[in-house]
């Protein structure tokens, strides 16, 4: 059982996705974007800012339309000052949502910026996004800042799949043991990378269990209530709801993991045996920080693997 992001994976998808969307200006409603679906309470104020969810959100979209306007017009954006902009804010908006209400929020609105597409459409766009962040040399961290300099900060950009997981995933594949990814990405981004049999491990999308919106027609930025959500300990729930049954109730072999968010479900079962610490540098006196100075104390149940590739400056966060 192996988180995706940071664990699976060098990076995030879901963020890579993101990076992609702000790049390119792909959503669905172009170009009427709110970009405020899924934040609990538009009127707070952004934590460390004089102004609301509801005032940035307004902000970006009158932006958003303006730059959409010149891409469909054949103008090159990156350059201009309205771009840079754009994007600080939206980084600042994320980054205020984590402050404001909790990663949960956060892990819902990055994809649901796929809101409007059809299934097919945003697999499009995940794919596309894939193709164009995955490589060990695409692996970056960026300064976006507005031109006034409050807004913005340092992005990580780009993934990557080492040859060494993907050895794992098959050393346990030809071992006859199952392998199955538990990740608070919304599961069909997850999909298109963890079930690619050339770019990933090719697992069946049944053995992957993300995050899931309400069924509809088109994408929305509601969660599917009649579905256990894989975060934190929603994780084990799943497991436990989803996965045991098919193995008479039995806890997953092996565990992997990098964040708090994996915490539980590295804990929860007694008949794991073993628990494999990815170690990405997060702090010392966290939940997985301690999991981690078990595993270094030699501790057999866990075992510590040193991150598989870093950016330079990459920022400590992420990984879901």
């Amino acid at each position: 059982m192996f988180d995706f992001d940071k664990t699976s994976i060098v990076h995030d998808i879901s963020q890579a996705l993101w990076v992609y969307q702000i790049e390119h200006l792909r959503y669905a409603d172009a170009p009427k974007h709110r970009f405020m679906d899924g934040i609990p309470d538009p009127s707070r104020l952004i934590p460390g800012s004089d102004i609301t969810f509801a005032k940035m959100g307004e902000m970006l979209q009158v932006e958003y339309a303006l730059l959409r306007n010149f891409l469909d017009h054949g103008e090159k954006i990156h350059d201009m000052v309205l771009y840079q902009d754009f994007r600080a804010r939206m980084y600042s908006l994320l980054v205020g949502m984590d402050m404001a209400f909790g990663e949960e929020v956060s892990y819902l609105w990055m994809p649901g910026l796929l809101a409007g597409y059809t299934e097919q459409e945003a697999r499009a766009v995940v794919h596309d996004a894939i193709a164009e962040h995955l490589g060990a040399d695409k692996l970056a961290v960026e300064e976006w800042r507005s031109k006034d300099g409050k807004w913005g900060g340092k992005v990580e950009r780009g993934i990557y799949f080492a040859p060494e997981m993907k050895d794992l995933f098959n050393c346990l594949r030809d071992n006859k043991i199952d392998a199955y990814v538990c990740s608070a990405s919304l599961e069909l981004i997850v999909e298109e990378l963890a079930c690619d049999p050339q770019l990933g491990p090719g697992l069946p999308p049944e053995h992957v269990f993300g995050l899931r919106f309400a069924p509809s027609e088109r994408l929305t930025a509601r969660y599917d209530d009649k579905y256990v959500q894989p975060i934190g300990p929603g994780k084990v729930s799943c497991i436990k709801t989803c996965i045991a049954p098919s193995y008479e109730g039995r806890g997953p072999v092996l565990v992997g993991g990098d964040s708090n968010g994996d915490v539980p479900m590295l804990t929860a079962f007694d008949d794991m045996v073993c628990g494999l610490i990815i170690d990405v540098g997060r702090s010392l006196t966290s939940p997985i920080g301690e999991l981690t100075a078990l595993a270094r104390s030699c501790d057999s149940r866990y075992l510590l693997q040193p991150a598989f590739a870093k950016a330079a400056g990459a920022v400590e966060g992420g990984g879901i």
